[in-house]
């Protein structure tokens, strides 16, 4: 999920990937002063490290045992949740072919041995100062300056990959969409400071259901949010609404100009299974879901 603590100035994580100890030392050594440094001994390990917490920077020796620095490499690339990972490869050969082999297996630069320290900083250094720049303003292009959580562009690139991805795998992919109940009226009686307020409020709340990576939440437009949790079901998405729902209640945000005489939310919903629905379409039965539940009054939601 979308992670607002990225654009603080957090240290940078590196993974050295290196089965020579006296390699490894000198990596760990060149690095963990400036850096949060680990070390894993192979591929296969560089590999579960990376699906459970993504580091900045991979340093990949390429011969290993078990699994080749190249083949680990081609995996990540692979894989939707590590393939923008950065891999410099470390090698002891310099010969045209392998170079060949390196850029083909997704690496960003590599470095050859036997190498310094000070080469070593230098390069790593130079490297994730430009990805930290470009990272931030990426971030930035696609948070919501208002409530600090992902963007409509952003959710329109990362909802595609999610639906490719379930399609890929047959498996499910659930959203739901949150419009806030007369929010204009909400605007007009209590002006736009209590209104920005209502907005940061509500995005918080759906973003602490936003629990496992691949869910998140995004402002997709004025007064509309969506939340998407995939490998789900409707009634664990529905669980998810009316948890929502209840939790927006409990905020007890003054709403006069409410029937309810609160802030509340409608919910429309629907979960694709199977990879035949296009997203256009998928979207567009969330929308009818959302309609016919704000017909039905304020705090109502329609699941199917």
């Amino acid at each position: 999920m979308f992670d607002d603590n990225a654009l603080t100035d957090t240290k940078m994580v590196v993974l050295v990937v290196e089965d020579d100890p006296l390699s490894a030392m000198i990596s760990m050594q060149a690095l963990s002063d400036i850096y949060e440094a680990h070390h894993v001994h192979n591929g296969l390990e560089a590999i579960v490290f990376c699906q459970e917490s993504p580091p900045d920077l991979v340093l990949m020796d390429i011969n290993m045992p078990n699994m080749s620095g190249l083949e680990a490499s081609y995996n990540l690339k692979s894989d939707i949740k590590t393939k923008d990972i950065p891999v410099f490869f470390i090698t002891g050969q310099t010969d045209p072919e392998l170079e060949d082999e390196c850029w083909d297996a997704g690496c960003v630069d590599f470095i050859a041995k036997p190498f310094s320290i000070q080469t070593l900083r230098h390069r790593v250094i130079s490297f994730l100062s430009m990805k930290s720049s470009t990272d931030k303003l990426k971030k930035l292009s696609i948070s919501d300056t208002l409530t600090s959580i992902p963007n409509r562009r952003f959710f329109d690139g990362f909802f595609f990959q999610q639906a490719r991805l379930a399609a890929r795998h047959n498996s499910s992919l659930g959203i739901l969409k949150f419009d806030i109940d007369y929010f204009k009226r909400f605007n007009k009686e209590y002006g736009k400071f209590a209104a920005d307020n209502c907005l940061k409020k509500i995005a918080q709340t759906l973003a602490s259901f936003a629990r496992r990576p691949t869910d998140f939440v995004a402002r997709f437009e004025s007064d509309k949010f969506v939340l998407v949790i995939p490998d789900s079901d409707l009634a664990g998405i529905e669980h998810i609404a009316l948890a929502v729902m209840e939790a927006i209640r409990e905020l007890s945000i003054p709403h006069l100009t409410s029937p309810s005489e609160k802030v509340t939310l409608c919910i429309g919903g629907t979960l694709i299974t199977d990879g035949s629905l296009e997203v256009a379409r998928f979207l567009q039965i969330v929308d009818e879901h959302l309609n016919q539940a704000k017909e039905l009054g304020c705090g109502q939601y329609i699941i199917a």
